[in-house]
């Protein structure tokens, strides 16, 4: 059975979801923000700890909104996306100006935080957001292939 996520509750949900990865994380984001004022010191501390998982050997994969002449995408993609770039975090971006969507964190292909949760400090404590996680190894293993299939074709950063 899984576990509804409502609201504020998900940075901790998702904390805990990677705190357990012990291979890969994969994560699709239409906006990602990294900011060091209060609001976003906890998405902040996410962020950071997904770099030390990358550090640590668990292999990390962001996929994330992008437009070569950036219309329609939030202006923290780009210093959130060099942020995650810089730490050795393999980050792209859909090809032929596709807008990336999907909000999902899938866990070691075992685990999935699905759902309208963007990485934003808006989404995270003002929004009404829903996500749900699923703990099924067959669903991860599913939607995981076709986040690999994305993934592959689309543009590093």
């Amino acid at each position: 059975m899984g576990l509804l996520v409502v609201d504020n509750q998900f940075l901790s949900v998702a904390q805990a979801l990677v705190n357990q990865a012990k291979k890969e994380i994969c994560l699709s984001s239409f906006k990602l923000e990294i900011c060091d004022k209060p609001r976003g010191r906890a998405l902040k501390e996410f962020f950071d700890s997904i770099v030390e998982k990358q550090k640590s050997g668990v292999k990390v994969k962001v996929l994330f909104n992008w437009h070569d002449d950036r219309r329609s995408v939030a202006k923290t993609n780009y210093s959130a996306s060099l942020f995650l770039k810089q730490s050795g975090i393999d980050i792209r971006y859909l090809r032929n100006n596709r807008c990336c969507h999907a909000k999902l964190l899938i866990v070691d292909k075992e685990k999935i935080l699905l759902g309208s949760h963007n990485l934003s400090v808006r989404s995270t404590q003002n929004n009404f957001e829903m996500s749900y996680v699923i703990p099924d190894p067959e669903t991860a293993a599913q939607v995981g292939g076709v986040f690999e299939r994305i993934f592959a074709d689309a543009k590093p950063i």
